[in-house]
């Protein structure tokens, strides 16, 4: 009786974990993948091409120069998460990340290295538009990197391309310390500054006060090798120790940056990812800028102009108007100028675009630093601490 009671029981006891195995087997509708390092991660996301939706700071021709470039300088792993449906293959999102270790803790982040503006997920052909289709997707990611400590997703934009960020919907999340601030075109250039009351043309003659004359400027943009080698060198100059597109002192000092930018103004011009300007007058390059073009926008990276020739002129103005003339009549009409604060942007006709952090702890070590981030969100949307900080500015002088 007994050894019959005991079969009873093993047989019972193997049927509940089957039908355990067979819920989990249910519940996993996602698959993630991990490749790591730089050669696997390239080739990994290369495959997956078609259909996918990024910001210009994820997509393979960008991650190809972080991750060749500047990644290989420092103590990071590249790495790429891959989740796709079960059942179709179809890719539902990808992760581009980092894998760097600070103060003993793992961290999982976006591939910024002190170039990248903007982070967020590439999304595939498998929307994630129900909430449990993204509470699935975002396990599978999870238990795919159970060898982090912290999953940390910075600067990212609430819309992808024309969909939702379904990863700002996650527990975690909370308001970045940074905005984005871009300038959308509707017609013309003049007409939209014209609506803003700004006056285009009112800078162009003093970007050369010394001449005490108007002086003949025009735009060019950079495409041969010789002519890129020379603007470049320019733009370097101009920078001086002026700040990184995310606010590093000294851009150029480190060799691995400037080697970046240098790849970047002649492999993503040759694909028509980067774009090199110069602002010529009388002979003389008197204002440089450097962006890169993705879904119809176009982002400015690095922005220079010659102080002594252009003393206390708005100089960097007419190049960026100029560069819109240039890119409105080529079906590009949104501009995008990079993270923070931007000067005149009533003139200028400037929206403001929240971003979003993501902060996942994996262990006990690692909740402190997830508690503090929530509670710094949250402060951030706390309307009465905001009052306070603009109080606080406008005594300094400084804008909020």
């Amino acid at each position: 009786m007994a050894i019959l009671a005991d079969k009873i029981y093993k047989r019972n006891a193997r049927n509940v974990f089957a039908r355990a195995h067979d819920a989990i087997n249910r519940d996993r509708r996602y698959i993630a993948e991990v490749f790591d390092g730089a050669d696997e991660a390239l080739a990994a996301l290369d495959a997956v091409q078609g259909g996918l939706h990024a910001t210009g700071f994820q997509t393979l021709d960008w991650l190809t120069l972080v991750y060749e470039e500047l990644a290989t300088s420092q103590r990071v792993t590249p790495r790429v998460v891959i989740v796709s449906e079960r059942n179709s293959g179809d890719v539902a999102i990808i992760l581009p990340l980092l894998i760097e270790t600070k103060r003993k803790l793992r961290i999982a982040k976006f591939p910024d290295l002190g170039v990248s503006l903007y982070g967020g997920p590439i999304l595939g052909p498998s929307i994630l538009k129900k909430p449990r289709s993204i509470r699935r997707a975002w396990r599978a990611v999870r238990n795919a990197m159970r060898d982090v400590d912290v999953i940390r997703l910075e600067r990212m934009p609430d819309r992808i391309g024309d969909r939702d960020n379904p990863l700002i919907t996650r527990s975690g999340v909370a308001p970045s310390r940074f905005f984005a601030n871009a300038i959308v075109v509707q017609e013309t250039v003049d007409g939209h500054f014209g609506a803003h009351g700004m006056n285009v043309h009112a800078d162009k003659p003093l970007i050369d006060r010394s001449a005490r004359k108007q002086a003949s400027t025009q735009l060019y943009r950079v495409t041969q090798p010789e002519d890129i080698a020379r603007v470049f060198a320019a733009l370097v100059e101009q920078q001086g120790p002026r700040k990184s597109p995310n606010g590093d002192k000294h851009l150029f000092d480190k060799p691995a940056i400037r080697a970046f930018y240098e790849r970047l103004v002649i492999d993503g011009s040759d694909v028509g990812l980067a774009h090199l300007f110069a602002l010529v007058s009388d002979g003389v390059i008197v204002a440089t800028l450097l962006g890169i073009v993705h879904d119809c926008t176009f982002t400015t990276l690095l922005m220079s102009t010659d102080g002594e020739r252009q003393r206390g002129v708005p100089a960097s103005r007419p190049i960026v108007v100029e560069a819109m003339k240039y890119f409105v009549a080529r079906g590009v009409n949104r501009f995008d100028l990079g993270l923070g604060e931007v000067a005149d942007k009533g003139d200028l006709g400037v929206h403001e675009t929240p971003l979003f952090d993501l902060y996942v702890a994996h262990n006990v070590a690692a909740v402190p630093g997830a508690w503090l981030h929530r509670t710094a969100g949250r402060l951030r949307r706390n309307r009465y601490v905001r009052n306070l900080k603009a109080h606080i500015n406008a005594l300094r002088g400084v804008n909020s």
